[in-house]
């Protein structure tokens, strides 16, 4: 049963998302959407154009709360380490309030339609271009040298992070703060003065 009626695309959005993530793309009908949104399936028609398209709206979801405080940070006048910093502390933050999109995104990439799974591959190779350049800057500014390639650090980094919503529960035990701390503490040995 829905929790409240949903009047917009994005209230039918993250109710898909909510229930793509517990029962699976392939498993849930456009009845189902509309039960979970509180609407019939003649309205939910009204707001989306398909379940695939769904899929679609999610993927947007994630990179266009993304791309403008990410493309900010990069350009912005604090010092390498301290947007590394930022763009791992937002990493968090956006995986935290986006965990239902992340986790239908990630598990249903077979099911994204052609032009949602382009639209993210081409975004995430950005963001990760973008964060090993950051590493590079601020190795640079250090005086250090890369122990690892920092593409593959980026890479491996980035996963971490954006993998999250599998095993993080911001309601449990450690608060987004400390666990933003905890992963500097980590990350620190593979990105020295971070």
């Amino acid at each position: 049963m829905a929790r409240q009626r949903a009047t917009t695309t994005a209230d039918v959005v993250a109710a898909a998302a909510q229930i793509f993530e517990t029962r699976g793309y392939r498993n849930v009908t456009v009845d189902d959407i509309g039960q979970a949104a509180g609407i019939s399936r003649p309205t939910v028609y009204k707001y989306i154009e398909s379940k695939p398209w769904l899929l679609g709206q999610m993927v947007s979801a994630i990179t266009d709360e993304m791309s403008g405080p990410l493309a900010e940070l990069m350009t912005s006048d604090l010092s390498p380490r301290d947007k590394l910093r930022a763009v791992i502390r937002f990493h968090i933050a956006s995986t935290v309030n986006k965990r239902v999109y992340y986790a239908t995104v990630f598990s249903e990439q077979s099911e994204l339609p052609e032009s949602a799974r382009e639209l993210f591959r081409d975004w995430s190779h950005k963001v990760t271009e973008d964060f090993a350049s950051l590493v590079d800057d601020h190795l640079e500014a250090e005086g250090l040298t890369p122990r690892v390639e920092t593409r593959f650090l980026a890479n491996l980094i980035l996963s971490m992070l954006t993998s999250m919503y599998r095993w993080y529960d911001p309601e449990g035990e450690i608060s987004p703060d400390a666990l933003y701390d905890r992963l500097v503490v980590v990350l620190s040995g593979a990105i020295p003065g971070l």
